[in-house]
């Protein structure tokens, strides 16, 4: 009888104890026959630490196992906090993004002794000073030159690059301009196609969500702000400029119904958010496309169309719930572009990919260069001249 009356008194002690009393407990030896019991010691020690540092009042129940879990989860909410701030964060998104992009072409490419990925660590500020600094008549001397055209392309027994793939994104600002003038002399002399991406700025958006505000896209480009833009798209070499529109989600978020984390629980807190997800450049994608037709045909011709090469496969779907209790999909390709809107878009030079609606899939239904060929025929009087600008100005005719 007194022993259980001893039993209740100490169930009871356990049930009151507060951290600080059990900080003092932890300080006592602990007899742990295996030859870790430091480690556990120090092991049960830190989740101590990590409970006193959370805001709340925390109480150690009687079951040790229980408590011990109950503070686990107190620490995985701690770092879910953080890591959420971490990962959303605008410069590691886009870190983050580039990096997936391209695990994702070359996930996606079946290389071989004939076709080859090769990666250069260079940013956009870098590769737009380099070319600046060998403006003019020593254009063919800077090292960009060298690398893509007098190492391979004029070289007995070299291995032409067939397509430079540029994790950029490009508008109208003069320093934008001027870059892709200077790659697109490159890229025309070793006749090596050079995709990147255009920004929303292009437009005057701060995102491609905005895509479906203006009426009219034409009109937006067609004043004095955008005559440096109007010049390069009417010049020769812009045939061997590609950019692609909009992003391409790059990951699903992490969490248990998604992709879970190992090693605590986290659930990556995005909530429909656009700017919470992790976007690649649409350049990726085309590159796959480019890379799969040069691997199945020997030529980079079949890369546009839903039936022709240009579909874009095992996109992340990602679905949640709504204020009003339904599921929505976030749209892997950021916006939906209908075809009138695409029709617009390859006018204007650009390579837009189009979400296919409730699936995984989109497609490229066009490959426009940046090249202005409407005007550039219109200044020519034979007709079959005609036909070969337009022709010249589509990329699947590019490729060596």
């Amino acid at each position: 009888m007194a022993e259980q009356q001893k039993t209740a008194d100490v169930a009871a002690e356990a049930e009151t104890i507060d951290l600080g009393e059990f900080s003092g407990l932890l300080e006592k030896d602990f007899k742990v026959k295996k030859d870790d019991s430091e480690k556990l010691q120090q092991l049960v020690r830190n989740l101590a630490l990590a409970a006193q540092s959370r805001s709340e009042t925390t109480t150690i129940s009687s079951n040790a196992i229980k408590s011990i879990k109950s503070l686990i989860a107190g620490i995985d909410k701690m770092l879910s906090e953080q890591v959420n701030e971490i990962l959303h964060a605008p410069e590691v998104r886009e870190m983050e993004g580039t990096w997936r992009g391209l695990w994702y072409l070359i996930n996606n490419t079946e290389t071989d002794q004939k076709l080859k990925i090769r990666v250069m660590n260079i940013s956009k500020e870098q590769l737009a000073d380099t070319l600046e600094d060998y403006e003019g008549q020593m254009w063919d001397q800077s090292p960009i030159f060298k690398k893509v055209y007098t190492d391979e392309y004029s070289m007995l027994g070299g291995e032409p690059i067939g397509c430079l793939i540029g994790a950029y994104e490009f508008s109208n600002h003069p320093r934008d301009v001027g870059l892709l003038r200077n790659i697109s002399g490159v890229c025309a002399s070793a006749h090596t196609p050079f995709i990147a991406a255009a920004s929303p700025r292009l437009f005057r958006m701060d995102s491609w969500q905005e895509l479906p505000n203006p009426q009219d896209l034409q009109q937006i480009v067609s004043n004095a702000a955008y005559a440096s833009w109007q010049s390069l798209r009417e010049s020769e070499d812009a045939r061997y400029i590609g950019l692609t529109m909009p992003r391409v989600l790059a990951r699903l978020p992490y969490g248990t119904d998604t992709v879970p984390v190992k090693g605590f629980t986290f659930e990556e807190e995005v909530q429909g958010d656009h700017n919470k997800y992790v976007w690649m450049n649409a350049a990726f994608p085309m590159g796959v496309n480019i890379n799969r037709s040069h691997k199945l045909y020997g030529w980079g011709t079949q890369i546009r169309g839903v039936e022709n090469g240009g579909t874009v496969i095992n996109l992340p779907v990602h679905s949640f719930p709504t204020d009003d209790g339904s599921v929505a999909m976030k749209c892997p390709t950021e916006v939906a572009i209908d075809d009138r809107r695409e029709a617009e878009l390859a006018k204007l030079g650009l390579m837009p990919i189009l979400h296919r609606k409730n699936t995984d899939l989109a497609a490229f239904i066009g490959a426009h260069s940046l090249q202005d060929d409407e005007t550039r025929a219109g200044r020519l009087v034979d007709p079959d001249a005609q036909s070969n600008e337009r022709l010249s100005a589509n990329l699947p005719y590019l490729f060596p």
